[in-house]
């Protein structure tokens, strides 16, 4: 990356995340941690200069772009399941072969998107809609994504997660006034997210090079077949008469909404990591193969496959 370009995070209505986690939009917002960043104000860049600790949780914070779960253990006992093919297979760790195209992109979804479109947006949303409202709506969307979570949670052999899965819907959708109350939350049934992508890695498929489209949260290649499945099996299009204009919209919303609960998420992200680009693909990577091992160990049928590259 050139020195004094810096590429800022995909704009969360760049395109939804990979296996997000909506309950909590307050906390994870367009895959930012925001009780990671902690508080945020215009003035936070006087103060002191942040330790090498709190870098490393920014960076990772805001690397949480698909909503990707906190990193896990590598190791797996060989218990007659088969492996998962390693992510990377003969490429290296963080293999981005079109980074100066990547770069750029990820410059513009910044810039352009967020900057300009998603935070004056997002601005006047939190304006119109008090906050209880706005998490009812997250909520909303996180019971209307079960579709895609259940499929790819069955074709990952994880018949609790499922089985769960299955619950979370039923309660919230019938006493949780289609959703906006995350009824199942309260009385124990936590829900977790499933991913094409993540269903892909678990069944031996490696990641391939990383891309950064616009529009779109960043991917690699394997991901991004993914995300097209995951976008095809969503039941608004299948609802409503106009399918393409009511996803659009219903995605618009959506990422509004993330926005709005964490004004401050992207603030000062610039000033605290130099190479942000780097920072979060690295991270991002790293995550997706923790999300393919997590998905491994939670299977019947496949084991994740212990690690050969340091740090993995």
């Amino acid at each position: 990356m050139s020195p004094g370009i810096r590429g800022p995070p995909v704009h969360p209505l760049a395109g939804r995340a990979l296996a997000p986690d909506h309950r909590h939009a307050r906390r994870c917002v367009g895959g930012i941690d925001a009780q990671a960043l902690g508080p945020s104000s215009p003035s936070s860049t006087l103060g002191p200069p942040m330790s090498p600790h709190g870098r490393l949780v920014l960076v990772t914070a805001v690397a949480v772009l698909l909503g990707a779960p906190p990193a896990i253990g590598d190791d797996a006992a060989s218990d007659g399941r088969p492996a998962a093919a390693a992510d990377s297979g003969g490429e290296t760790p963080d293999y981005d072969p079109w980074q100066p195209f990547n770069e750029r992109t990820f410059w513009f979804n910044y810039y352009v998107l967020d900057k300009h479109v998603m935070k004056p947006v997002a601005r006047a949303w939190d304006r119109l809609l008090p906050d209880q409202l706005q998490h009812g709506i997250a909520n909303a969307f996180d019971n209307i994504s079960m579709p895609p979570r259940l499929v790819n949670k069955l074709l990952q052999v994880r018949p609790r997660s499922a089985g769960e899965e299955i619950a979370r819907f039923v309660v919230n959708t019938i006493v949780g006034v289609v959703g906006f109350i995350d009824v199942a939350e309260r009385l124990g049934v936590h829900g977790s997210g499933a991913d094409a992508g993540q269903t892909l890695g678990v069944w031996g498929v490696g990641a391939g090079p990383y891309l950064v489209l616009p529009f779109l949260p960043p991917l690699t290649v394997r991901d991004g077949i993914g995300y097209g499945a995951d976008s095809a099996m969503d039941p608004v299009g299948y609802v409503f008469p106009v399918p393409l204009a009511v996803s659009l919209s219903t995605s618009a919303v959506r990422r509004v909404n993330e926005r709005s609960l964490q004004p401050a998420a992207y603030e000062n992200v610039e000033e605290t990591v130099i190479d942000l680009y780097s920072s979060v693909r690295n991270a991002y990577l790293q995550r997706r193969r923790v999300t393919v091992q997590r998905g491994c160990e939670d299977s019947l049928v496949f084991r994740p496959r212990p690690s050969t590259t340091p740090g993995r």
